[in-house]
């Protein structure tokens, strides 16, 4: 009984970190406090992640060195290769991510909020267009937010922001010869309630 709770125990170590990682958003979904807070929650979970996957793997490893001593149904032999093989995987990625976080840093600059406007800013540098999502984030008594998409806009370079009444005011300068310009966004209909 006590190797059936091992086992157990070694899949789930394998198998919470993979759900987390493929069909939750980032740190198990939650959103407290701000968008930025949560992504970098998710980056220090990384290596609690690979740790949980290593874990899982060796208690894997050593099941199975004991259950040489007695056969095992061709099924769970195979059941058990499988999730070996998804742990060298998990392992594999999540320390190379946290590798790149090492050596690069995160990207929680890209992350900016004023008020109840949230701004992400994503694929920055050369290998793709990068892109602004303005939302507008709203707050209960608990610290748990939801954010209601305001615009996408271009990339606009270096930019800075503020509500006013009920419009949102983007200073930008797009690095041409017009110099700084201003868009308007209306923010009508847009509160918390």
């Amino acid at each position: 009984m006590l190797k059936r709770k091992k086992l157990i125990i070694a899949y789930l170590l394998i198998a919470l970190p993979l759900l987390d990682s493929l069909f939750i958003p980032p740190a198990f979904g939650l959103q407290w406090h701000n968008p930025k807070t949560m992504y970098l929650l998710s980056a220090y979970l990384i290596p609690v992640k690979l740790l949980l996957v290593t874990i899982g793997g060796f208690l894997l490893v050593k099941q199975d060195r004991q259950n040489h001593v007695q056969p095992r149904a061709w099924y769970r032999k195979l059941v058990d290769g499988f999730i070996f093989i998804v742990a060298g995987v998990q392992f594999i990625v999540l320390a190379i991510i946290s590798g790149l976080y090492l050596v690069v840093g995160t990207q929680a600059d890209d992350y900016q909020q004023q008020g109840n406007i949230s701004v992400y800013t994503s694929d920055i540098g050369a290998f793709g267009k990068a892109t602004h999502y303005f939302s507008y984030q709203c707050t209960d008594d608990n610290g748990f937010y939801t954010l209601t998409p305001i615009v996408t806009l271009d990339w606009l370079g270096p930019f800075t922001f503020s509500e006013k009444g009920t419009v949102l005011i983007i200073n930008h300068n797009e690095h041409t010869d017009k110099g700084e310009q201003i868009k308007q966004v209306d923010l009508t209909g847009y509160s918390c309630q």
